[in-house]
């Protein structure tokens, strides 16, 4: 018999603004306990994102925390509301808890971890069990962007920052950095000024990083890198799969698990079983190109 894989309709008109990357409380959980330390952070940036899921919408916003752990020859970037929750659920399962896994509260959290020079010059991105129910990882080579340095300044977290500009995949950014931190690093795979990036926007404000935190720190962290089975893809490849997700669910679902997605209507209290032709799910991917 197949596995029917229920989820319910007015979930999903809840939380059912997905894009690339995102949660949305739909996540598995991956097992974090094992892992390579692949270097120490004398430095944690936090940073808020805020971000449109659905372009139709603007004005709705959804927030993560994410971190950005600086090492001497690798960073690690990541979300710490997603990794709050995996060790939320491997405190529930060490303790035998029967309450089952609950889903992932902060609807805004990312799944990606991305890892900067690892290995040496190139970029590693790992997916862990977001909504695609499966865990994936690429390999890209730094991207090399052609930062336009702008005269304006502003102060960010106490900081007096200088403007920059570029395009990077498809969408035109403005950063802040501060050359008096000299860290040539900042938000997701942004970097590459004389300092580091507090702040950085799209010219739409679709997504919006500002730090709230710097930490020099006085024990180092280590950067883990874990051990998660993954399947090694493209960065392309990787944006295909979830194009597929976001396009039909339903015909997802039944493609890659051999299971069907069930609708339940509240208004005529019926049961529908679908292997295709959900409506589709807004996508409002970071880089579009």
């Amino acid at each position: 018999m197949k596995k029917i894989l229920l989820i319910i309709v007015f979930v999903l008109c809840w939380f059912g603004v997905y894009s690339q990357n995102f949660n949305e409380g739909f996540s598995e959980y991956a097992d974090l306990s094992k892992f390579t330390v692949i270097d120490s952070a004398y430095m944690k940036c936090t940073y808020k994102l805020t971000y449109v899921k659905d372009t139709l919408k603007q004005s709705e916003k959804s927030t993560d925390m994410q971190i950005l752990l600086v090492g001497k020859t690798v960073s690690k970037y990541y979300s710490q509301y997603k990794l709050d929750y995996h060790n939320f659920v491997a405190k529930l399962m060490k303790d035998d808890s029967e309450d089952g896994i609950p889903r992932i509260k902060e609807d805004g959290a990312w799944s990606y971890e991305l890892f900067k020079n690892y290995p040496a010059g190139k970029e590693t991105v790992t997916d862990i069990e977001s909504m695609l129910r499966q865990s994936f990882y690429y390999e890209e080579d730094m991207p090399k962007l052609n930062w336009q340095m702008g005269n304006e300044q502003q102060t960010v977290l106490g900081y007096p920052c200088q403007k920059a500009t570029v395009r990077f995949r498809g969408r035109d950014y403005t950063a802040w950095f501060a050359m008096s931190i000299p860290v040539m690093n900042g938000p997701w795979k942004f970097g590459g000024l004389p300092g580091l990036i507090l702040k950085l926007y799209d010219s739409k404000e679709q997504f919006v990083y500002e730090c709230i935190g710097l930490e020099n720190l006085k024990q180092k962290e280590p950067i883990k890198y874990y051990k998660v089975d993954c399947t090694k893809t493209t960065r392309l490849g990787l944006a295909k799969q979830y194009e597929r997700w976001h396009a039909d669910l339903a015909a997802y679902e039944y493609t890659v698990f051999g299971r069907e997605v069930s609708y339940y209507y509240r208004k005529t209290g019926k049961l529908e079983h679908r292997r295709n032709g959900s409506p589709p799910i807004p996508y409002n991917p970071i880089e579009l190109e």
